[in-house]
């Protein structure tokens, strides 16, 4: 009984230390767990380079140089659009004022309150609401520096981890455990291969939305359909909660800025297609794979991560969970947590798997049965 309280005790002394480190060391682990799954992603590319003659150095800011091209490019394409978006806000204010004068009309006939008492309500609860947008924008402006820092900072990382990458290697091989190196080598492939298979069909299938988004947009008529999509798409990165999320402000946008409801209900409709097409075709197709996670630990994992972290963990934790199975499932004594938060039904394809050993000429063997 002794023994196992010890056990209990040290357990949540553990949870409770790593917890307070995860919280309190948000601003260098952030970027730093951001720049080891991009360098993960891009040694295959530095890898080939390499082998094409180049200095490692120069390889290294090539991989570099894409991913800043990729992330400029995303930048660029929101900052246009909002800009569009904000020479229109004129309209959209005075759509946004009918619907309110309906919503006060119906408001008067259907709870017998009048006109005046609404606008009196309302003017009461937005009194400070200048104050309040003051406050947001200067959020929005601090936050945006801070982006930039911090993805300046994660571009550095991720060259400083891709130039000494067989150093890193070296240093994971001694330090973690295994009957054979083979082993511990496989082991440190399979979580690279899981970071590649992570952010890759992430990727993939946030640009298929992206295409879907816009294609349904501008058929159906609604304005700045490339932000609308844009930003939509970007939100499915975040599990479960973010298709709900991409599918407001575009329901909200084409509500406002439309003469009758019905874009909205179109919109509102093709969303929900395409983000079942997603779930059971497009991410299964690319992402099926080496680890899965039960749909709790993610659950879990994603509030967890939004605690500690916001938007950042709720996007990380999912493959450092993945990561987390990976090492419990090699580990004597801790096969029984990977049990725990795994899944090992059967996933439809290993097609990103396959897609990387064509591209890069390289694999991990897969687990055998």
């Amino acid at each position: 009984m002794k023994g196992q309280l010890l056990k209990i005790n040290q357990a949540l002394i553990f949870f409770v230390l790593l917890t307070v480190v995860l919280f309190y060391g948000q601003p260098l682990l952030v970027p730093l767990f951001f720049a080891i799954l991009l360098a993960m992603l891009m040694a295959p590319v530095c890898r080939r380079l390499d082998k094409r003659g180049l200095h490692r150095a120069v390889s290294c800011l090539i991989c570099v140089f894409i991913l800043l091209v990729v992330f400029l490019s995303m930048l660029g394409i929101m900052v246009g659009q909002v800009s569009s978006f904000v020479s229109e806000m004129s309209e959209v204010e005075l759509r946004a004022s009918e619907l309110l004068l309906s919503a006060q009309g119906y408001i008067e006939k259907r709870f017998n309150i009048s006109m005046a008492e609404q606008t009196a309500f309302i003017q009461k609860e937005t009194q400070n609401l200048g104050e309040s947008l003051r406050g947001y924008l200067s959020g929005v402006l601090r936050s945006t520096i801070q982006l930039l820092v911090g993805l300046i900072i994660t571009l550095v990382i991720t060259f400083l981890l891709l130039f000494h990458k067989e150093k890193y290697n070296a240093f994971f091989l001694k330090i973690t455990r295994g009957d054979t190196e083979e082993k511990r080598a496989a082991m440190l492939d399979r979580i690279s291969l899981v970071a590649q298979n992570y952010l890759v069909g992430r990727a993939i299938s946030i640009i298929v939305l992206f295409v879907l988004y816009v294609l349904a947009l501008i058929i159906i008529g609604v304005d700045n359909a490339l932000l609308l999509g844009a930003v939509a798409a970007l939100f499915n990165i975040i599990p479960y909660l973010g298709p709900i999320l991409a599918a407001v402000f575009p329901v909200l946008v084409a509500l406002v800025s439309e003469p009758t409801v019905q874009p909205a209900i179109w919109v509102l409709i093709s969303f929900c297609l395409f983000q079942a097409l997603d779930n059971y075709f497009v991410t299964p197709y690319f992402l099926g794979g080496e680890v899965s996670l039960s749909a709790l630990s993610t659950i879990v994992g994603m509030i967890v991560g939004g605690f500690l972290w916001g938007v950042a963990g709720m996007i990380l934790f999912i493959p450092m969970l993945s990561i987390a199975k990976i090492v419990f499932d090699h580990v004597p004594g801790l096969e029984p947590y990977g049990e725990l938060i795994g899944d090992e039904g059967e996933r439809p394809t290993k097609n990103i798997n396959a897609w990387l050993r064509r591209v890069f000429g390289r694999g991990v063997k897969e687990k055998k049965s």
